[in-house]
């Protein structure tokens, strides 16, 4: 949760706190009333296609488990529209536990490798119950990006991430960065700090 969807036990499928600040909206609420707040709402429209990778970025772990359960991985309006009803009847038809649960069995991790306990077996070779902080935390850093960005790739983006959870697990209060706002980089320091990985 603290590495995709932080907001996931307050949303109710749909978190649009988070579309709203990657939209850039800057007004507290909306009333289509207030003649201020149609004018940033035309103003946010006006800049949806440049910042449709923050408004990407801004999925809850609903919408992926709807995505990944029901959808195309394509990425047209229509879509992304499915995708928000698929999440909000998830919502209302399982609770959070059930949902975080079925989308840590399908999410993918790596190549070929769907589920939290497949990648705990090949990069750590233990049982994802048996991980340490840091070797979960190497798993959530490899998203949204596992084909590029996982334990046996071993790459910075990926152990920056990992180090950015394990500092908000401590309670330290870090904003973490969209997707937008990350690069994808090999891992220059060596040795991961997560513990024993396999290299594929």
């Amino acid at each position: 949760m603290i590495a995709e969807d932080h907001r996931f036990l307050e949303h109710s499928g749909v978190d649009y706190q988070a579309i709203r600040q990657a939209l850039g909206y800057r007004r507290d609420g909306f009333d289509w009333g207030n003649p201020r707040d149609r004018s940033e709402m035309r103003r946010v429209l006006g800049q949806v296609w440049a910042r449709r990778e923050r408004v990407r970025g801004a999925s809850t772990i609903t919408q992926q488990l709807a995505k990944n359960l029901y959808l195309s991985p394509s990425r047209n309006p229509l879509r992304k529209v499915k995708e928000a009803v698929t999440a909000y009847r998830l919502e209302s038809a399982l609770g959070k536990n059930r949902i975080l649960e079925l989308y840590l069995n399908v999410v993918e991790f790596g190549p070929e490798v769907w589920g939290v306990e497949a990648a705990s077996q090949l990069y750590f070779s233990r049982s994802a119950a048996k991980l340490s902080a840091e070797q979960s935390a190497a798993l959530a850093g490899t998203l949204p990006f596992p084909l590029r960005s996982n334990p046996g790739f071993r790459p910075g983006r990926m152990r920056w991430r990992q180090q950015l959870i394990l500092r908000r697990l401590a309670g330290e209060p870090i904003q973490m960065p969209t997707d937008a706002d990350t690069t994808d980089t090999r891992d220059p320091i060596g040795p991961d700090t997560a513990g024993t990985v396999i290299n594929r």
